[in-house]
């Protein structure tokens, strides 16, 4: 009877062990945590960064302290006297300004200082330029005195071949050109070594430039050696040039 009951047992203990799956099995309830994240978020204004412009920002205006002279729409030529007969010293070129230094009479041209040379002036048409600061009080300038800048002098032929010295003899052609930086009159001659000076001319010139001067000249002593010949201008100032011809008695 005892081994009996061992062998019921035995076999209820294994059918426990053979449950079908679907049987539901009581589990220990697992107790849910929720954490709750709080967002902080910022009420500062966000900031918008722009992207880079090629525009330059806009330039601060201000009248100057001295009046100053610029082109108006191209470079301008800056002559030694006010007016267009004047040779030009200089020039303004777009983008660049000079101090006025005074005006002509007529009012049509300003004396600025030289942008190339500070110690120096030189004149700008009113018509092609603008200005800037008080203009009012510029006093007016006179013009300066225009001047011989440069002369040469050449003779044909520069050589002489006479028979004996005895003649006769062809005529030397003696040709100088005078170069002014203006309007001016010129007082000139020309002067040889054997006959002295001829008789003074007087040349006009309504704008700079360079003008040519010639006489025939026959020397009336025929005798070998060579000689010169100058161009000598009296006015409106002094100055001269030189050249030398040779006679040769065969």
């Amino acid at each position: 009877m005892k081994l009996r009951g061992l062998f019921i047992a035995l076999v209820l203990i294994l059918s426990a062990c053979n449950l079908p799956s679907n049987v539901p099995v009581t589990e220990t309830p697992t107790l849910a945590v929720t954490v709750t994240t709080t967002l902080s978020l910022s009420t500062a204004a966000p900031t918008l960064t722009l992207p880079p412009s090629n525009t330059p920002p806009p330039q601060a205006t201000s009248t100057p302290s001295v009046p100053v002279a610029f082109p108006r729409e191209v470079a301008v030529n800056c002559r030694l006297g006010p007016g267009t007969g004047w040779v030009v010293l200089s020039g303004l070129s777009m983008g660049t300004s000079a101090q006025i230094t005074g005006r002509s009479g007529d009012g049509g041209w300003w004396q600025i200082t030289d942008p190339l040379n500070s110690s120096r002036r030189c004149w700008v048409a009113g018509s092609v330029t603008n200005t800037a600061g008080n203009v009012s009080g510029i006093p007016v300038v006179e013009a300066p005195k225009a001047e011989v800048t440069d002369v040469t002098v050449e003779v044909d032929p520069e050589s002489l071949s006479i028979a004996l010295c005895a003649g006769p003899i062809t005529p030397l052609e003696i040709t100088g050109t005078i170069e002014t930086n203006g309007p001016t009159t010129v007082q000139w001659h020309f002067e040889t070594q054997q006959d002295g000076a001829m008789t003074a001319q007087t040349t006009e010139f309504d704008a700079f430039g360079e003008e040519s001067v010639s006489v025939d000249y026959t020397p009336t002593t025929l005798a070998a050696g060579t000689y010169w010949i100058r161009l000598i201008v009296t006015g409106p100032n002094n100055v001269q040039a030189e050249t030398r011809y040779t006679i040769v008695c065969v």
